[in-house]
């Protein structure tokens, strides 16, 4: 569709605000703990994600880690809330809460899992960035939900930092353009480098209405369905029912009896007075 997107800030769904209202909580929380409360940073490291064997052994971490903020700088966690909350709305209220739940989800998971990739085959002389330490951050859902927007509203104009106004096809590249440019700022991401791809590459499969995976799920349950009514066209459902066999019947015959005869046994009366 055409048009502009107005500046009324849009009202966020009952997901959208469960999952800001957790960031924003364990991001204040997990500072306090770890500025002010001896041992505290070694709680929050508890639900971080690692890269290596412990990313298969702890998996529960892929989704802990995508609600934690730098607790070193505020700056990590406006950022974080303000791009959920910036095309987030106008998703869940075409989906609806539990798909994008879901999609959220599945765009952290496979953000860490694409660094967990990428720190096992890149060569050891590479930045930091791309072997980190540890894991945590909603970079991957926050790629992920511009590029959902960006495929669903291609020619609808938004202001880019709230000032620059681009399409929905450029929003797409230029979210590309930010992934591919922090391959050469790698330090600044503690999702890891390649976490960001991860959310392109839910935002390209899994945005949409039908979305591409649904849509070729759809294909081949189609597929099916025509092959089963094919095979069914060919061969009966149901046998036709065999006609029983019955035996010789017996001769037919006239039964005396009816109307007729009784009247005809019966003997005129005497006084014909009667009979009218």
């Amino acid at each position: 569709m055409d048009g502009h997107v107005t500046m009324a800030l849009p009202r966020p769904g009952p997901a959208l605000k469960t999952v800001l209202l957790l960031i924003g909580a364990i991001g204040i929380f997990e500072a306090f703990l770890a500025n002010y409360v001896p041992g505290g940073i070694d709680l929050v490291r508890y639900f971080v994600c690692r890269p290596g064997p412990a990313l298969l052994r702890e998996p529960w971490r892929l989704l802990t880690a995508g609600l934690l903020t730098s607790p070193e700088s505020v700056g990590h966690l406006i950022f974080t809330i303000i791009g959920l909350y910036f095309l987030s709305p106008d998703l869940e209220r075409r989906w609806g809460a539990f798909r994008f739940a879901r999609f959220l989800a599945l765009s952290v998971v496979v953000g860490f899992l694409f660094s967990g990739l990428v720190d096992a085959v890149a060569p050891p002389s590479a930045p930091a960035g791309f072997h980190p330490q540890v894991m945590y951050g909603a970079g991957a859902a926050i790629t992920a939900t511009a590029v959902a927007w960006s495929k669903m509203n291609a020619h609808l104009q938004v202001r880019l930092f709230f000032f620059l106004p681009i399409t929905g096809r450029q929003l797409l590249w230029v979210t590309i353009g930010f992934c591919v440019l922090g391959l050469f700022y790698p330090n600044g991401i503690p999702e890891g480098v390649a976490a960001p791809f991860g959310g392109v590459v839910v935002g390209l499969l899994f945005g949409g209405t039908p979305s591409v995976v649904r849509a070729i799920y759809l294909r081949i349950k189609l597929l099916f369905l025509r092959r089963t009514v094919g095979s069914a066209a060919v061969r009966p459902l149901v046998k036709p029912p065999v006609p029983r066999s019955r035996g010789k019947a017996p001769p037919l015959r006239v039964v005396p009896g009816g109307l007729e005869e009784e009247l005809g046994k019966r003997r005129p009366p005497k006084d014909k007075r009667y009979l009218n």
